[in-house]
């Protein structure tokens, strides 16, 4: 995330000048995801699937409503780029590092299950989505811990309530509070999109703690997904040569100028890839947890959200996702084998410009 101020800077007020300024001076690099949120009892448990979409047995548990695009399965008719190939091309080149791999930490969003009967602390912001409030009152766990490199995301989430509570550059001021250079939150009964910029609502509800908007529970791979044994939503995927400026939904906003990206190549932020169904993904020599994955890029694919010094989908970064990740569960090389070659683009639909 990093806006063009110099640009922009006349049209907007005071306040998003602030968001501008913010967002420039944090972002740099590449970004990428605690009582553990996908613990072994996180999924609960009746059988099927409530009316909010949110897994009740069975699965595990999602965020989100069945109808958001999140939770949207790719129909088998679907329409393909034109562009594909050449757009998979740039995506496949725009990285030194080959291959697509899998962020966990220190890159990643860390992300922690929070409930009512926590304490509520101080979380100090010059910017949220919800207009001119500066300060608020966030059930932030005692040694949360956010991601330590790029943009340092933490994402708390309170199930029974359906709210997650996301930061942008989270810091523990010593006192108790914290700093956050961007909050958000949003409504994981919801479809998971915010608003787009330059639509009917407020400019700032368009503004989520992620350079495309996403929330940042939305397309993370979670341990409780892989103990299921499948991930039933889309992933989110970042590559170096992401769009500038331009988004379709469901993304709100577009990625801000950073000095490495164009508005005139790659895709939009919100546009989505998918693994060719066609492809034998037992035949591509993954682990189990890779098949899990594989088989998520096929049916629901992975929405581009972000700009990453390499090709990388996202997993949970906490302590305790982190520790069954390295107990042999998940690792970065996991989806390696996956080939380029074998992805394409879906038709995105309108393009907004950010600006």
């Amino acid at each position: 995330m990093a806006r063009d101020v110099a640009r922009e800077s006349r049209a907007m007020s005071t306040r998003e000048q602030l968001v501008a300024i913010t967002i420039v001076l944090a972002l740099g690099g590449a970004c990428q995801p605690g009582a553990l949120s996908g613990g072994a009892d996180a999924g609960r448990t009746t059988g099927g699937e409530s009316d909010s979409g949110q897994q009740t047995g069975g699965g595990a548990w999602r965020p989100f409503a069945s109808s958001s695009p999140w939770n949207t399965r790719i129909p088998d008719d679907v329409a393909i780029r034109p562009d594909s190939d050449a757009l998979m091309e740039h995506m496949r080149t725009s990285s030194e590092f080959p291959g697509l791999s899998v962020s966990i930490h220190p890159w990643s969003v860390p992300v922690y299950d929070v409930d009512a009967s926590m304490p509520l602390v101080r979380v100090i912001t010059p910017l949220s989505n919800e207009g001119e409030a500066h300060t608020f009152m966030w059930p932030v766990p005692a040694g949360a811990q956010p991601a330590p490199e790029g943009d340092g995301h933490l994402a708390l989430i309170d199930r029974a309530s359906g709210r997650a509570y996301d930061f942008f550059q989270a810091r523990p001021r010593g006192d108790g509070a914290w700093d956050c250079a961007l909050c958000s939150t949003i409504d994981l009964s919801g479809s998971g999109v915010r608003p787009p910029k330059g639509g009917s609502s407020p400019w700032y509800e368009s503004h989520g703690s992620r350079a495309c908007g996403f929330p940042l529970i939305a397309g993370l791979v979670r341990v409780e997904e892989i103990r299921a044994g499948r991930i039933d939503h889309a992933l989110v995927i970042a590559y170096p040569g992401i769009r500038q400026r331009f988004f379709t939904s469901p993304a709100s906003t577009g990625h801000p100028a950073n000095g490495l990206i164009s508005p005139d190549r790659g895709i939009p932020c919100g546009g989505r890839v998918q693994l060719d169904p066609s492809i034998d993904v037992d035949a591509l020599g993954l682990s189990p947890t890779g098949r899990i994955i594989a088989r998520a890029l096929q049916e629901y694919g992975a929405y581009v959200g972000d700009f990453s010094g390499s090709i990388n989908l996202y997993a949970d970064g906490s302590p305790d996702a982190r520790a069954a990740w390295e107990g042999g569960m998940l690792s970065t090389g996991e989806t390696g084998p996956i080939r380029f070659e074998d992805m394409r683009v879906v038709e995105w639909g309108e393009l907004r410009s950010d600006g």
